[in-house]
């Protein structure tokens, strides 16, 4: 009986020791952790696929220029990702009407491209340049903001990017002699007229063109208009005549003498000057008071020696 208690009591201990030892409690940790690798997992074959697209990015996507611009140009990058293998672009560029535009490669030098091979396996991208250009009819475009669409499409896979070219307003204005010749003659205290030609050869309209006049070297006492004396709107392309009056002063010698003449819109933004030589004349009444004083200088000399000499 005493034998049967102490391998009872030894057994107890034992399982006790077990327990607090973590021998018991290891399985059913083990078992939890079988239960996590069981759950179900994608192996990499079954991941989704990578969508195929084609992406189109310009660092400069806005130009902007003054009127009479002849040409803008993009450099236009383009990545492929997502295929397996090289697949053909075309390209196509939508610009306004009026214009017209080439694609050529970016290494290429002057040939002109329709389409373009991507490998989706380089890393880098392939880049195209794209001019536009306003057409040969064109000579001066409307000052304003053009839209222009390139697009790279292979099947169903499409891309496009927005570009924007900026024509900014171009204001210039010409003074031209209406003879061609800046030279005229004017005599002292009386009227003379000189005809310009005022032209807009700018983009844009010019409002309120004045003018104004200088008188190089000449005494004061110049007269110089102008008829009309300014334009309220010179439209482009536009030109009017303008008559300008230039009275030299009374007491002007003869001689030649520079009248600078310029016209200029309120804005300033534009200007032009053209130099005029006059030739001042004096009135014809002093001729003959200069001719009637030689006359009587001579009968003087004249009537002297007839009395010297009948003594």
């Amino acid at each position: 009986m005493s034998r049967f208690r102490a391998g009872y009591y030894l057994t107890c201990t034992a399982l006790l020791l077990m327990v607090f030892g973590g021998l018991v409690t290891a399985p059913i940790a083990s078992a939890t952790s079988d239960t996590h690798l069981d759950l179900p997992s994608l192996s990499p074959s079954q991941k989704s696929p990578e969508t195929e697209e084609i992406t189109l990015t310009c660092q400069y996507p806005v130009l902007s220029s003054p009127g009479g611009t002849s040409f803008f140009a993009y450099s236009i990058e383009l990545q492929y990702t997502g295929g397996k293998e090289p697949r053909v672009f075309d390209l196509q560029v939508t610009v306004p009407s009026g214009f017209s535009y080439s694609i050529a490669s970016s290494y290429g030098g002057g040939t002109e491209i329709a389409a373009i091979r991507i490998d989706p396996q380089q890393t880098y991208p392939d880049t195209i340049k794209v001019t536009v250009r306003p057409s040969l009819w064109i000579i001066m475009p409307e000052p304003g903001e053009y839209p222009i669409t390139v697009e790279a499409a292979s099947g169903e896979i499409k891309g496009n990017i927005e570009l924007k070219a900026i024509i900014m307003a171009k204001y210039e204005i010409e003074l031209e002699p209406s003879t061609g010749r800046l030279n005229t003659t004017a005599t002292a205290g009386e009227d003379s007229y000189f005809t310009v030609y005022v032209t807009n050869t700018g983009s844009a309209d010019l409002q309120k063109v004045n003018f104004s006049s200088k008188v190089i070297g000449a005494p004061a006492g110049w007269s110089i208009t102008f008829d009309p004396q300014d334009i309220d709107v010179l439209p482009v392309g536009a030109n009017r005549e303008v008559q300008i009056n230039i009275k030299p002063a009374q007491k002007t010698i003869a001689g030649d003498y520079m009248v600078a003449i310029s016209a200029s819109p309120e804005s300033g933004y534009a200007f032009d000057a053209i130099d005029v030589r006059v030739t001042a004349l004096t009135p014809t009444i002093w001729g003959w008071v200069g001719i009637g004083i030689v006359i009587l200088v001579i009968a003087g000399l004249v009537v002297m020696f007839l009395r010297l000499g009948r003594r």
